[in-house]
């Protein structure tokens, strides 16, 4: 028998960490045997400019969506399960979790499957508004994506179950070949070009390797946000007297974004604002060397391999740890190219597609699973009696 499942969530355009990942959930779920799959979504950004601004197209579209489910629930529908993404900060908390509160009346489970920052502030807020957040989540599932928030979770009493599923990276291929210079130690950073992201961290890091006397070359790539434009982040550059060191590449598809990380040493992501960043994965599974801050569930991803790599965010000497780590993997190609190494094996250990498609049939057969060991236990149980 076919079980219905809805489908709730973005997919690309735009490309970003969350609709790539429920594009490759929904693909996984179809695959599923005995699943019968159904996307819906309407009301979406066009562009990464687009999201967090409020438009009128915006609001029709996911008035169309609630209507339509509130339909199914007037109806009487059930469903086996819904699945839907919750980023819990600004307007995109309140159109998560109107959609989260009215899935829950249509399906038998409510899996919410949580990408971004934020959550901890709402189980523990006193606000009305917190407390309504509360109210729409209670009872529902959640897919945690770092174990320190799925172990929050848990601990709030709020969920009916909390699953630990990280996130997963394609094997690109490690070839770690190189470009240009070999003699220049390679450095990158890919991300939307938002300060909040460390686009202008990572520039103040270049800037401070070659003051130290590195010879250092950097590449960025990303499009723009609504927080920084291109011409701006060349601006800055240009002003720390940089135009010649960093090539600023814009927007890129897939298969320049693999070109570019196979030609780089180091992949530096200060970032102050991510929980999971796939960008991260992505460099490290192509041989680049992770250096990051230690913001939303990095330090887990990097594990023991990479703890030292790990910088606090806005402590004084976080840009001098960037530069003492750069200047070690100058001075040694050895320590390198071992490091390049254990950044792959470390992601393909830990976030590889196979592992992934096993924790996501476990968070499916959850109540399965639950039924059987609440069945051995009473079997355990009844031995007990007769012995």
């Amino acid at each position: 028998m076919q079980q219905r499942v809805l489908f709730l969530a973005q997919l690309p355009p735009p490309a970003h960490g969350v609709t790539t990942m429920s594009r490759r959930v929904l693909a996984m779920l179809r695959d599923m045997s005995g699943l019968e799959v159904e996307q819906h979504w309407f009301g979406s950004a066009r562009t990464i400019e687009d999201i967090g601004r409020r438009d009128l197209r915006k609001v029709i579209g996911f008035g169309r969506l609630l209507v339509w489910l509130v339909g199914l629930w007037v109806s009487r529908t059930r469903v086996a399960f819904s699945y839907q993404t919750l980023a819990p900060h600004g307007d995109a908390a309140v159109r998560d979790l109107l959609l989260i509160a009215i899935s829950k009346q249509v399906a038998s489970r409510a899996i919410v499957h949580l990408h971004t920052r934020g959550l901890e502030e709402i189980l523990a807020g006193g606000t009305w508004k917190t407390r309504l957040m509360r109210a729409a989540l209670r009872g529902s599932e959640l897919i945690a994506i770092t174990q320190g928030v799925a172990d929050a979770a848990t601990a709030s009493g709020v969920f009916s179950r909390v699953h630990w599923l990280p996130n997963l990276v394609d094997d690109t291929g490690g070839e770690g070949s190189r470009s240009g210079n070999r003699n220049e130690l390679q450095c990158g950073f890919l991300g939307h070009v938002d300060p909040r992201k460390g686009v202008l961290r990572f520039v103040d890091a270049v800037r401070a390797m070659t003051d130290a006397g590195l010879d250092v070359r950097a590449t960025m790539a990303g499009g723009p946000s609504r927080h920084l434009s291109l011409a701006g982040l060349r601006d800055y550059a240009r002003d720390k007297g940089l135009e010649d060191r960093i090539d600023i590449l814009g927007f890129v598809d897939e298969d320049q974004k693999l070109e570019m990380f196979r030609g780089l040493d180091l992949f530096i992501y200060p970032t102050e604002h991510d929980l999971s960043p796939l960008v991260v994965l992505e460099a490290m599974v192509m041989e680049c060397v992770p250096i990051v801050y230690d913001t939303g569930g990095l330090r887990e991803m990097m594990g023991a391999e990479f703890a030292d790599h790990v910088i606090e965010p806005g402590s004084p000497d976080a840009t001098a740890r960037i530069v003492a780590l750069a200047a070690r993997y100058a001075a040694d190609p050895a320590t390198l190219a071992a490091a390049k190494l254990r950044a792959r094996k470390r992601v393909l250990d830990h976030y590889s597609e196979a592992a992934y498609r096993v924790r996501l049939s476990a968070v499916i057969d959850a109540p399965l699973q639950a039924k059987r060991s609440r069945q051995a236990a009473a079997s355990g149980a009844l031995d007990s009696l007769v012995d």
